[in-house]
């Protein structure tokens, strides 16, 4: 305005050249609030004739002087943006600029944005990409307002107007109501089975720490008789030294005699020799004193014949034959005596012969029953070892049973804290207003229903395949994995792959294309095994984890929480939400599989609500 203010012509110019021609329109008003001068587009605005100039009431929508201060904007009492007039006091009056019909439009399009009053309606180019986003600012609010709200109140059956629901704010908004309420729907149900639990924890607890009282005392019985057998033991090794001493000693002694025995049967034997050859020199003496009694009879008859000159020599020969007598008698005495004395000696010799062999039986006895102690202490000292093993194992056992106590306890103050908690939980997610049924969910429905039929086709297949001799049952059922080296994550073998690599693309690959929003479907056995993945899982592996992590998903077990789930159960389906190994949240749907009324395993899709 001040390049303006230096252009105006004094107070008694000509109307029309008072006012520079510029695109605004510009007037002046006297002091009195009458218009004494305006420029051309002033003059077009508003319809003037420049030769006469109306009063600003008549010119100017209603404008009063007297409420214009010294600077400012007038707005006409219709509140039309189009005619808000900019003033400023110059002198003795008003210098006013009044929008260009254009500016008024756009001013009038920009006021309807604002005030939210038809948004629709805008139509000026500059204006009509701001109103788009204003119209989708206004529907993100409605949808935050209905978050907000539905939060604020725990209310989670979220239900979006018409004409929010298709958009892809609503369609996200509603995907994460719809895993929030899952998730606390599988929360509540947890909560409820851990509450139904824990009382039978508890009373098994209760149990255990009976049993193990009675264990403990038990032990104590078993460890008493284990030391009092131990202090047997011990006094059976010490007797078994003292009768290893006597029999050493015997054996020694058994010995001694046995040496004395063996001496004298050889003396004996000596004896029995000499005194056969005292029998020899008896038979010479007997055989002498024979042939001398013969001598002495030829004597006598010689004497006889020498009549009195042999009388003397017969008396010598007949004292020759009484001395042969004598003789001969004694050697027969001394025969006898000899052959007595013989078979005296040959008794003892077998008797001395007999005592030795007893001695050195007894000594061999005595050797073996020595040995035979030897072992018995050697055992008796190896069980005395086995029962300090068992008094010491006893020992930790009884210690064991104490900690097993004490663990009891602390597990029932545990087990009472968590149904403490859980009644807690369950408390605070009962909070929650859920959705009465899942399946009102048209998109939870529609893939149960391709999850029934995929699954009684695949479970067809299978039972056929068996029938006709192309596997076993016990190869289909098998749960035996051999690994596949250099693989990571880690990738098995099963003896049913090759089957399952026949027969199920056919059957999974139109479940997940019927809808783009569907994941994948498969089928996992009890163990989490999937033979066979979608055709878009089964990328050619690359060596990069993080790749063939999302690339190449098949002949891998899934033991996360899911994963072990869908293939065990037999449900008529479970319904479950939680974030892959990709990161994706999703919803998993499954339903048992049956081959010819046994279960295999479990068909699962999993999908998302966006």
């Amino acid at each position: 305005m001040a390049s303006i203010e230096t252009e105006l012509p004094g107070p008694g110019a000509p109307a029309v050249a008072a006012l520079p021609d510029a695109p605004v329109a510009l007037l002046r008003l006297g002091a009195d609030g009458h218009l004494v001068a305006a420029n051309r587009a002033a003059c077009e605005l508003l319809g003037l004739d420049a030769g006469r100039l109306p009063s600003a009431r008549e010119g100017l929508w209603g404008l009063d002087p007297a409420v214009l201060g010294e600077e400012g904007v007038w707005t006409p009492p219709d509140g039309d943006a189009a005619r808000r007039v900019r003033y400023r006091r110059d002198g003795e009056g008003w210098v006013l600029s009044l929008p260009h019909a254009e500016t008024a439009a756009l001013l009038d399009e920009l006021e309807r944005l604002v005030t939210g009053s038809d948004p629709a309606g805008v139509s000026h180019p500059l204006l009509a990409h701001l109103a788009r986003r204003l119209e989708e600012a206004a529907a993100a609010q409605r949808l935050l307002t209905l978050a907000h709200d539905g939060l604020a109140g725990c209310d989670l059956a979220l239900e979006l107007p018409p004409a929010d629901a298709g958009t892809p704010a609503g369609r996200r908004l509603a995907a994460g109501f719809g895993n929030l309420a899952e998730a606390i729907r599988q929360a509540v149900a947890l909560s409820e089975q851990i509450a139904q639990a824990v009382p039978q924890v508890v009373s098994e607890n209760d149990e255990l720490a009976r049993q193990s009282q009675a264990q403990a005392r038990a032990l104590d019985s078993v460890r008493e008789a284990s030391r009092r057998l131990l202090e047997d033991l011990q006094q059976v090794r010490g007797e078994l030294d003292g009768v290893r001493a006597v029999a050493a000693s015997a054996d020694a002694d058994a010995r001694r005699g046995g040496e004395v025995a063996r001496t004298l049967a050889g003396a004996m034997q000596e004896i029995e020799r000499r005194i056969a050859r005292a029998g020899e020199v008896i038979e010479m003496i007997d055989s002498v004193a024979f042939k001398t009694n013969i001598l002495s009879i030829n004597a006598g008859i010689e004497a006889a014949h020498a009549g009195a000159a042999g009388r003397g020599f017969a008396v010598v020969a007949a004292e020759i034959r009484r001395l042969a007598e004598h003789t001969a008698a004694a050697a027969r005495d001394v025969r006898t005596i000899v052959d007595d004395a013989m078979k005296a000696l040959g008794q003892g010799v077998t008797s001395a012969e007999q005592t030795r062999e007893v001695l050195a039986g007894v000594s061999g006895t005595l050797q073996r029953a020595g040995a035979a102690m030897e072992q018995v202490a050697g055992r008796v000292a190896a069980q005395g070892a086995e029962v300090a093993a068992i008094d010491r194992a006893v020992e930790d056992v009884v210690a064991l049973s104490h900690s097993n106590l004490e663990h009891a306890a602390r597990v029932a103050e545990r087990s009472e804290a968590l149904g403490q908690g859980v009644a807690t939980l369950h408390d605070c997610v009962g909070l929650f207003r859920l959705p009465p049924d899942p399946m009102r969910e048209p998109r939870h429905a529609r893939v149960r229903a391709l999850a029934t039929d995929a699954a009684a086709r695949i479970g067809q297949a299978l039972a056929d395949a068996v029938r006709r001799g192309e596997t076993t049952g016990e190869a289909l059922f098998s749960r035996e994995y051999t690994p596949i080296p250099g693989i990571d994550p880690p990738k098995y073998r099963t003896a049913f792959d090759a089957l399952c690599d026949r027969l199920l693309p056919p059957l999974q690959e139109p479940v997940v294309e019927a809808h783009p929003w569907i994941v994948f479907a498969i089928c996992a056995n009890p163990d989490g095994y999937v033979p066979t993945h979608n055709r878009r899982y089964c990328q050619p592996l690359t060596g990069d984890r993080a790749r063939d992590l999302v690339g190449n998903r098949t002949k891998r077990i899934f033991s996360d929480r899911v994963g072990r789930s869908v293939g065990a159960h037999t449900d008529p389906y479970r319904l479950q939400v939680y974030r892959r190994d990709t990161g994706q949240i999703m919803f998993d749907l499954s339903v048992p599989i049956f081959v010819a009324g046994r279960h295999w395993g479990g068909f699962r899709i999993g999908y998302s609500l966006e």
